[in-house]
């Protein structure tokens, strides 16, 4: 938990700032300096054997695809999951605001999947299921999947994208977990976020409207419901091609030992500042002047 606010706070005082001024190197900076160096200082500080510890071991090729298709199947869902709060929120006088500006070229696009896919989907792999969900699994597998996911969440900094994140963190953590390989979660992670670079790239060729359309929300709602059958589906057959027993069995309470602490509540004072500025600045309240 020192380890994660002490990354949280580095990531806000620093990391920021640098994607201000570049975001393409200022990505690569925040996550191989700021997130991927202090995982693998945690590793050698406590002498664990990271092979076993963080799950670096190699993955089966047949699992691969089940993953790929369940990346898109669940960004899917997510994709619309939030899209619904943020046209519920425009209803009331909330302006969308771009925190991550579209590519314009080619170029910058294929820089944003390096930055985005490449070095997040490894360097937050290797500190949040490498790192961090391994050093609580003392109490059980399910406490400390639900418990460092709340903490990737918390680590993005948005209110509207807080329960996607959660839930995009579950999944890698369960991939991570049935696989036994952190390369599960590695490669659903890249999945992910090539496929929000492609939409961000796609989106930003266009004119993007901002009224409140729920007639186009509503036509959503048959692809939600394909997508969630078709997850269900998918995670049965990850089920049956690991092998595993039901995580469920795995645990002695939902939170690992320790959850709530000064540390933790710390850093979900820093969210909690974080998300009502985005809210202000959303509706107008606070100008940051840009």
């Amino acid at each position: 938990m020192r380890l994660y606010l002490g990354i949280f706070v580095l990531l806000i005082l620093i990391g920021s700032f640098v994607q201000v001024m570049h975001f393409e190197i200022g990505m690569i900076i925040t996550q191989v300096f700021l997130i991927l160096l202090p995982a693998i200082w945690f590793w050698k500080r406590y002498g664990v054997d990271k092979v076993k510890f963080a799950r670096l071991y190699p993955l089966k090729l047949k699992l691969i695809p089940t993953i790929l298709v369940l990346a898109g199947v669940m960004w899917i869902i997510n994709m619309i999951v939030a899209a619904s709060l943020v046209t519920g929120l425009m209803e009331i006088g909330y302006e969308p605001i771009a925190v991550i500006e579209p590519p314009q070229t080619i170029i910058q696009y294929l820089g944003y999947v390096l930055v985005l896919s490449v070095f997040a989907g490894i360097c937050e792999e290797v500190l949040f299921r490498g790192a961090i969900m391994p050093s609580m699994e003392e109490r059980g597998i399910v406490p400390a999947i639900i418990f460092s996911s709340l903490l990737f969440a918390l680590f993005h900094i948005s209110f509207l994208n807080l329960f996607s994140t959660f839930m995009l963190g579950i999944v890698m953590a369960v991939l991570v977990i049935k696989t036994g390989s952190i390369w599960a979660g590695i490669i659903y992670h890249m999945a992910n976020n090539f496929i929000a670079a492609t939409y961000l790239y796609i989106a930003g060729q266009h004119e993007t409207a901002t009224e409140v359309d729920f007639q186009a929300m509503l036509a959503l709602i048959p692809l939600l419901v394909v997508a969630v059958v078709a997850a269900y589906f998918l995670f049965r057959l990850l089920h049956r091609q690991t092998g595993g027993r039901p995580l469920l069995e795995n645990r002695k309470s939902w939170l690992p030992r320790g959850w709530f602490s000064f540390v933790f509540v710390a850093a979900l004072f820093i969210f909690l500042v974080m998300a009502m500025l985005e809210l202000a600045v959303g509706f107008g309240w606070f100008d940051l002047g840009m």
